[in-house]
């Protein structure tokens, strides 16, 4: 008996975040700039690991 594929959350394939950029920036506004550019890279990072999980999961259960 075949099983039903774990459908990926939504949340895990949404696009991924980009800092704002301001118009008014200057570069003393670029280490926060790039933090939160680093964050985002960070969290899509995440997600994806989250999806080869998944997809490792179901390898497993269809054997």
């Amino acid at each position: 008996m075949p099983v039903q594929p774990v459908p990926i959350p939504v949340h895990l394939t949404a696009d991924c975040e980009q800092p704002d950029i301001s118009e008014r920036m200057d570069w003393g506004d670029m280490p926060q700039l790039l933090i939160d550019a680093m964050n985002s890279i960070a969290k899509c990072n995440l997600d994806k690991k989250a999806i080869r999980e998944i997809e490792q999961q179901r390898k497993v259960s269809n054997g």
